[in-house]
């Protein structure tokens, strides 16, 4: 029988990160979030596209 479910994807994001927040950051990062309709990971993974462009 045939395995089900969701088709995996060629890049699987395999890697996770924490990070410590001040009150002011985190509630600064979901007000963004929140007003432009993106999850917190979207935030942060376009934050770092527009750094690493930058360089």
């Amino acid at each position: 029988m045939a395995k089900m479910g969701r088709p995996k994807k060629d890049a699987t994001k395999n890697n996770s990160i924490g990070i410590r927040l001040s009150e002011e950051y985190y509630s600064r990062l979901l007000q963004y979030a929140s007003e432009h309709e993106l999850t917190i990971t979207q935030v942060v993974q376009e934050a770092l596209e527009k750094l690493f462009q930058s360089e």
